[in-house]
């Protein structure tokens, strides 16, 4: 069975109960999430081996990030202790027309922000997982999280590790003058290291920048697709598609190879909390590619299973196999004894 780990940050997300504003509240929930926690936490839950290769703070707070995430079922032989800060975010849980509104703390100067290549024990870590999930956001962060990552991305690809790359472009992090144009060349770097992308046609037009011409239909957005799958030597791209249609909403999952395009019919979709629910399609993506199924039962599953993240409170997709393929299975059904 395929060993997947991923490089990511920590972060302690807080909320305040009951869908209040933090103008409301006088408590916070508090939970330890990422996308690489995200992600490896529904891994674990479904059965696989996965493994985090991280930092947190050398205090208390990250004696309790490191138990949170062992009690999400992944291993933790690879979460070095160095500094003394955890990022963190407010999450204010959206309702009818009022969305979700995150506020960043910290991130710059947290255990994971100012770790370089040299804080991990980046060969131990690749002897133990076939597959590597590394976040976009490491290259945005700081320059000690960009050069990690490249670092990870070039030691994988050199001992034919697959490599999967989440583009998780956070333009709230990239409002410096010419950000956006130093993005695009650490992109354009560690691009031909990856295996998997998870991403949108708007990452590929807006940050990539692949044409200057318009796209404005579904043969042109596959075009576009396979010209980056080809342009790099990209295995999959994958990624969801949000539809809104007389004011309900809707998902449907797709997955782009050299030779195929599978896409899922859309999904109506009933919203608790959407933070997480993108890491949960990638979660059901990587379980079909570590396990070879047919891309139809991949996409299926990883739609389904980010259908699911969206009725769950916090970031973390606590889903099963059976849980998804029940309502793969058997759709409508609000009973089970």
């Amino acid at each position: 069975m395929m060993k997947i780990g991923a490089f990511g940050e920590v972060m302690l997300r807080l909320t305040p109960p009951e869908y209040r504003l933090l103008e409301q509240s006088h408590t916070v929930r508090m939970d330890y999430t990422g996308t690489g926690v995200n992600i490896l936490g529904n891994l674990a839950h479904f059965g696989l081996d996965t493994w985090m290769l991280t930092n947190v703070p050398d205090n208390r707070l990250g004696d309790a990030a490191k138990n949170s995430l062992q009690q999400f079922g992944m291993k933790t032989d690879f979460v070095g202790k160095h500094h003394n800060h955890l990022g963190s975010y407010f999450a204010e849980i959206g309702f009818g027309a009022r969305p979700t509104q995150v506020t960043y703390q910290n991130r710059h100067g947290s255990s994971f922000g100012v770790s370089e290549p040299d804080n991990y024990p980046m060969d131990a870590f690749l002897a133990t997982v076939d597959l590597v999930h590394i976040c976009g956001i490491s290259l945005s962060l700081t320059d000690a999280t960009w050069a990690s990552a490249k670092t990870l991305a070039q030691k994988a690809h050199r001992q034919q590790k697959k490599v999967c790359f989440d583009f998780n472009f956070r333009p709230s992090l990239n409002t410096e003058e010419g950000k956006k144009a130093l993005m695009k060349a650490r992109y354009e770097e560690i691009l031909p290291y990856c295996d998997i992308v998870f991403g949108t046609p708007r990452d590929l037009i807006e940050l990539l920048q692949l044409t200057n011409e318009s796209v404005t239909d579904e043969k042109a957005e596959q075009q576009l697709i396979r010209s980056f799958l080809k342009k790099y030597d990209i295995e999959w791209f994958a990624g969801t598609k949000r539809l809104h249609q007389e004011e309900k909403q809707w998902i449907a999952g797709r997955i782009v190879t050299k030779e195929d395009v599978i896409e899922t019919e859309p999904q109506l979709l009933t919203v608790l909390d959407r933070i997480g629910a993108g890491d949960a399609y990638a979660a059901g993506v990587l379980l079909g590619y570590a396990e070879n199924w047919s891309l139809e039962k991949t996409a299926t599953f990883g739609i389904t299973n980010a259908v699911l993240a969206h009725t769950m409170l916090g970031d973390v997709p606590l889903t099963t196999r059976e849980q998804v393929q029940q309502v793969i299975d058997h759709p409508g059904i609000d009973l089970i004894r």
